[in-house]
């Protein structure tokens, strides 16, 4: 089925996320089909959550409203997993997307992947690993990408120049931020591992193959979460640290604007 004729349900946990992240939710479920089911879960009358009214009204969204009987008891989600089995038995639906960091909702994750769904998961960084991981694919929240000037020195940390006739001024480097690795280390080890058995296999390493294999053992291997728009550009990021390897491009024979994008050994590493 094309993935425009996809339908897909949107469950938000709305004591678990901000509302500041609406924007970045729909804009991206809307990629994966038509969103067909927005709803959203809380305890309205609590005070923390009322920013999301705003955002109910501006994305058509349907609220759930859940008293909490215990103080500082996230009771929502017991709404949101009914809704969602609900959902799963009486409704057409192709994509669930589940908005929340709260690890209690992992079987519900875990059921409907069982049933055959798609599921996507959409949460903080602080989500724990065993919660990301049972979804099909996780995308962290609130996330920009962050332009090139960032790194650069502030102009209060540039070294002065001191007029000096008789010698040239002394200039020592400013201390640069540490650059965030693109890739952890853990999933950077385990996608050499990855292409270099593919390579062994069949002499290069597909883009699409080294992204099926990355996502089965990583849910979170998505693109838009090292602030790159598709794999190519994600790629493209990595390859200073993927030395070994060059990019071969071959086109299709029925599309030649189209590229079929692989990795292969570089020819002085043939030579070793």
């Amino acid at each position: 089925m094309d993935k425009y004729n996809k339908r897909v349900a949107v469950l938000i946990d709305a004591e678990n996320v901000s509302s500041n992240n609406a924007k970045q939710i729909f804009d991206t479920m809307s990629s994966y089909g038509e969103v067909t089911i927005k709803q959203i879960f809380a305890d309205w009358s609590n005070p923390q959550v009322s920013p999301w009214k705003k955002e109910i009204e501006n994305f058509s969204i349907v609220a759930n409203h859940q008293f909490a009987f215990v103080k500082g008891k996230n009771t929502s989600d017991l709404s949101l997993v009914i809704q969602a089995m609900i959902i799963l038995y009486e409704k057409d639906v192709d994509t669930f997307c589940i908005v929340s960091s709260d690890s209690d909702l992992t079987r519900l994750v875990q059921e409907l992947r069982e049933r055959n769904k798609l599921v996507i998961g959409m949460g903080g960084r602080n989500s724990i690993k065993s919660f990301v991981n049972a979804f099909s694919e996780f995308i962290y929240l609130g996330e920009t990408e962050h332009i090139v000037l960032e790194n650069l020195p502030k102009f209060d940390e540039l070294p002065k120049l001191v007029p000096n006739h008789t010698s040239h001024p002394q200039i020592k480097p400013s201390k640069q931020p540490k650059h965030k690795p693109i890739l952890e280390q853990d999933k950077l080890e385990t996608m050499r591992e990855i292409i270099e058995r593919l390579i062994d296999e069949s002499g290069r390493a597909l883009y699409a193959q080294i992204a099926t294999e990355m996502k089965n053992k990583y849910s979170d291997f998505v693109p838009k979460n090292y602030n790159a728009k598709s794999l190519k550009y994600l790629m493209e990021k990595l390859l200073p640290v993927l030395k070994h390897y060059d990019v071969f491009e071959e086109s299709l024979q029925n599309n030649p604007n189209s590229k079929i994008m692989s990795l292969v050994k570089k020819k002085e590493m043939l030579k070793k």
